[in-house]
């Protein structure tokens, strides 16, 4: 769980208590750079004897109430006068200054949705575009135009206020939260001085009613100051008011309303008490008082007294609130305080202050602080840059509080008396809390907590390290750290950008583990039980870079035990160092690797090379050339029994201790040519491999060639007036695809006598073959079954640049495959794209020779892959695989998903597995839905039908609150005979619509 970052907090105060003040570094929360695009300047002179041609999919018109014919185009926009052309998604035309017989005129187009300009020596790509043609030649509508009034229609309401907003100029505008114009980053300190200055307008703050306004001298300081003393109600507006986003400096406006003023300026600066304009220089306090609303773009502040002194950078807010929007939460942030004051210019000060994204005065979760302290520091690491001088910037915002507390309903939950960062990365420490009750760990607490906000240190940007701490009452406390990180540092006095992440934990298990069935009380060989990860990489460049691991675990199953996800996902644990090198199409790569965790079966290489060619043009293009050669020194190391007898085992036959050299060169011509629609591609391959070592301790030499064509042709259908509003179906676009592998291979030496020194699988595939060899076959494993043969049917190893290139044998084999796509449209009129309806995929292989590559059938490894895509939110899949001879696999599964954004989802499925002495045919079904606005109820079980038991349920009840989301759960494993019960609280995080990225996660569903 991690809390939203005060770098947010940060930008709204700071925007709202420098309301006039020069322009410090903020970031509104709401910007987005090229919302409104440029607008592009015409010489219409050049083009206007050219007719102006107009083309779209849609067209409606009306009749403004000025008399200009207004024209709304949707879909495939083309407006084209003579050698230029503008196109978009969707256009507004005004037609300006159209002569009584239509010849002449001028027609004023807005451009929404990629929009483009070309003409000769000139190309312009934006958002938007908003620009003026004028013609004497008079334009034509290709387009079908319906007289319909589209003056409500979104687009429409956008051309308007981007035309009133530019008053028909040419100047670029840039849209945030507030509007305003781009200043240009302006070179050298002065730069400040060439900003517009701000102008101020005092108003009354209710309609209906008068200013009541008193303006005098005061004479008693000098110079002479001006007092405007403002009753009954006031709005001060203030704008050209500078505001950096995002590199940007941009002049915005801030309204400040409140129910009594004071302001104190200079005398002779004042004309009118009711307007005038100010610089930097200008002396200016204002105090407010009552009902106190201040705005700046999204940002909102509320206080009941205020006072603010621009000379001296200077001001407070008493009993204040801050509100801005918060993208990343897609709702507000609060920030409250007795008070905020500024220190200086970019010091500020809050008391008794707290945050929270709930609306309630008193929320039912927060944040809260005595003191927090905003101020800029010296960071020589920076490299941002100021938009007013152009230079770099070494100040960052830094954030410090005292005696912070997080608190749900009126508990607190954690208290840390000290918190220092800087305020672009600063967090609330703790970032994950689970509690939970297990019949494997029992009650089960575990918490991660941030090392740097934790204790005070200022890592490197891009740097997270995490401080884990866990208590497992039938098992034992747990402590680690964890790490990850991306950040440019130095090697060898060179630049090199470092990544990579740790893993480091231990735990004094005093417990068994249970694996499941068959495996529910197993002896950890040691009480010290933990791993210690590290992946790391350096880029020098685009095209070199090395890999460094180290990957140690205590014991064979503790990952598995306390990591069943990263077992069975994650990369093996390795310890190696690696470097990388492209250079065009050839790459270079040298290995060191050696085994630290003796239960794995591994080859340390001592060290390797390798060396690839990728697609090498040979004769021009008439042929291409791809090879890779390999060489080391390498040892493969079995893996050692487990300590407890009760967890089965037996060594792979294919695997044997050996070592030596290892050396192998493969190199494939590929010819390509077109015959008439087929793409033919003869193809002939040749590898020659030596081992030192075999696994009878002798010396290998193995020949190895490939002969073989592959040819495809695809085809095409198109239907685009097929249309069925029931089927989803807007226009049918069928393609097909038929291909074929065609080839024979003989190799001098048997795989069988081959040693394996490059793993195929993972640590958990190998680890499941040691145990079900002995369990299912009595420990001999018949040779349909072994991995190695079925990677040889299934031309695993053929690849040039396999890595396991040791997995090819004597074979003639037809490969045969069909794959279709049907199509249609959906989104849209005006902007729809295509979408799958319907795919199929079937694939074969044909082995001529049945009895020494199929096990005697001539057909072999049928599969294929189906889906129906009802709608946008329902579809019906199926795949499977399938081997005709005794024992061969046959696996298929078929289901049906269903998916609405804001109810939930529903997934029912059957599964068959039947290989050799496995049968399975599991039935399994899941289902989320929101009962109402408050609940959310989540199911899913499974049961083998095949062998007539359940193999689990899960159950959990999410009770929606204001402030938190209250999880009840109830699981049972049936493998590991474990229930389990847990309750579990977190913050809601904004509003909870279907774009809530927490109700997608209730409901299962994908977004």
């Amino acid at each position: 769980m991690r809390f939203p970052r005060f770098r947010l907090v940060t930008g709204c105060l700071v925007a709202m208590l420098c309301a006039w003040a020069s322009g410090d570094e903020l970031r509104s929360p709401r910007a987005r750079n090229g919302s409104s695009g440029d607008v592009a300047t015409l010489d219409s002179s050049t083009a206007s004897a050219e007719q102006i041609e107009i083309s779209s999919q849609y067209a409606q018109h009306w009749t403004s109430p000025e008399g200009t014919t207004v024209y709304l185009l949707r879909g495939r926009c083309i407006v084209q006068q003579g050698r230029r052309q503008l196109s978009a998604d969707q256009m507004v035309v005004w037609g300006e200054r159209i002569s009584d017989d239509g010849g002449a005129g001028e027609l004023v187009v807005y451009l929404e949705g990629q929009a483009l300009l070309q003409e000769p020596g000139r190309r312009v790509q934006e958002p938007t575009l908003l620009l003026e043609l004028s013609t004497s030649a008079g334009f034509v509508l290709t387009a079908q135009s319906k007289a319909l009034s589209g003056d409500q229609n979104p687009v429409y309401r956008r051309a308007v206020e981007r035309r009133r907003s530019l008053g028909g100029s040419g100047a670029t505008a840039l849209l945030a939260s507030q509007s305003g114009p781009v200043l240009p980053m302006l070179p050298g300190p002065q730069a400040p001085s060439l900003l517009p200055r701000r102008h101020v307008t005092i108003n009354s703050r209710y309609l209906n009613q008068d200013l009541v306004i008193n303006a005098e001298p005061y004479s008693g300081t000098t110079p002479a100051e001006y007092v405007i003393t403002i009753t009954k109600g006031v709005n001060v507006v203030v704008d050209n008011v500078p505001l950096n986003v995002d590199g940007q400096l941009m002049l915005t406006r801030v309204d400040l309303t409140a129910d009594r003023a004071v302001i104190w300026t200079d005398q002779n600066i004042v004309d009118t008490g009711a307007s005038f304009d100010l610089d930097d220089n200008t002396p200016l306090q204002v105090y407010l008082e009552g009902n106190i609303i201040a705005r700046q773009g999204m940002n909102e502040a509320r206080a009941s007294h205020a006072f603010y002194d621009l000379t001296s950078r200077r001001g407070l807010l008493m009993n204040a609130e801050l509100r801005t929007f918060i993208p990343e939460l897609d709702g507000p942030l609060r920030i409250r305080a007795d008070s905020i004051r500024q220190l200086s210019e970019n010091n500020f000060h809050a008391r008794n202050a707290f945050v929270t994204t709930s609306t309630f005065g008193r929320p039912g979760y927060r944040v809260e602080a005595s003191d927090i302290f905003v101020e800029e520091r010296y960071d020589p690491r920076s490299t941002r840059i100021d938009p007013r001088t152009g230079v770099v910037d070494a100040t960052e915002p830094w954030i410090t509080s005292h005696n912070s507390r997080f608190y749900i309903e009126e508990v607190p939950l954690l208290a840390l008396p000290y918190i220092s960062g800087p305020a672009r990365e600063i967090q609330v420490p703790i970032e994950r809390l689970d509690v939970g009750y297990s019949g494997i760990f029992g009650l089960q607490v575990e918490s991660v907590f941030n090392v740097e906000t934790l204790f005070g240190l200022d890592l490197p940007s891009g740097v997270d390290v995490g401080l884990q701490a866990d208590l497992f009452t039938m098992r034992g406390p747990g402590v680690g750290l964890r790490s990850d990180y991306d950040a440019w540092g130095g090697f060898l006095g060179m630049p090199v950008r470092h990544s990579g992440l740790s893993r480091l934990y231990y735990i004094h298990d005093s417990g068994k583990d249970n694996l499941g069935l068959g495996r529910r009380n197993l002896e950890p060989s040691t009480e010290n039980r933990g791993r210690a990860l590290l992946r790391h990489r350096m880029d020098f460049s685009e095209r070199t870079w090395v890999n460094a691991e180290l990957g140690y675990l205590s014991d064979r199953n503790f990952l598995e035990q306390y990591d069943e996800t990263g077992w069975d996902r994650d990369k093996d644990y390795e310890s190696l160092v690696a470097l990388n090198h492209l250079n065009g199409n050839v790459s270079v790569n040298g290995l060191v690797r050696g085994r630290l965790n003796d239960f794995s079966d591994q080859t340390d290489w001592l060290p390797r090379a390798d060396i690839s060619v990728l697609g090498e043009p040979l004769l021009g293009t008439l042929a291409t050339w791809t090879s890779r050669s390999s060489v080391g020194y390498g040892r493969i190391r079995t893996a050692d029994a487990p300590s407890d007898p009760d967890d089965v085992f037996q060594p792979l036959d294919f695997l044997q201790e050996s070592s030596g050299l290892v050396a192998m060169t493969r190199h494939q011509l590929d010819v390509p040519f077109m015959l008439g629609p087929i793409n033919v591609v003869p193809y002939v391959l040749g590898e020659a491999a030596a081992w030192q070592e075999d696994y009878d301790g002798s010396q290998l030499t193995r020949l190895y060639g490939s002969a073989g064509v592959r040819a495809s042709i695809q085809f095409f259908k198109a239907f685009p007036n097929l249309y069925d509003p029931v089927l989803g179906l807007n226009g049918l676009a069928h393609k097909m695809k038929f291909d074929v592998d065609y080839y024979i291979a003989e190799a001098t030496e048997s795989l069988a006598g081959v040693p394996q020194y490059n793993e195929f699988d993972d640590d958990a595939q190998e680890r499941f073959r040691e145990r079900f060899v002995p369990l299912e076959f009595g420990g001999v494993l018949p040779p349909q079954f072994d991995p190695r043969y079925y990677a040889v049917r299934s031309g695993a190893g053929r690849g040039v640049t396999d890595p396991y290139f040791e997995l090819v044998d004597d074979q003639h084999v037809v490969r045969l495959g069909w794959r279709n796509r049907l199509q249609t449209k959906v989104g849209r009129p005006d902007r729809p794209r295509i979408r799958d309806w319907m795919t199929l995929d079937l694939e074969a292989s044909l082995f001529p020779n049945a009895d020494r590559d199929n096990f005697g059938e001539t057909f072999g490894l049928m599969n294929g892959r189906y889906a129906w895509h009802v709608g946008e939110r329902t579809s019906i899949i199926a795949n499977g695989v399938f081997d005709i001879f005794d024992g061969g696999q046959r696996v298929w599964n078929v289901g049906l998903l269903s998916q609405r954004s804001a109810r939930g989802s529903v997934y029912v499925g059957f599964r068959q597995v039947e290989i050799g002495p496995i049968d399975s045919q599991l039935i399994t079904g899941s289902y989320s839905y929101r009962m109402s606005d408050k609940w959310v109820s989540t199911l899913g079980a499974a049961y083998d039908i095949a062998e007539g038991r359940d193999r689990g349920e899960s159950i959990t009840i999410t009770r929606i609150g204001e402030s938190m989301l209250l999880h009840m759960g109830l699981g049972f494993d049936v493998s590991r005979n474990n229930l389990g019960f847990g309750i579990s609280v977190e913050p809601r995080i904004g509003p909870f619509d279907s774009a809530s990225g927490q109700l997608s996660s209730l409901l299962g569903i994908s977004r």
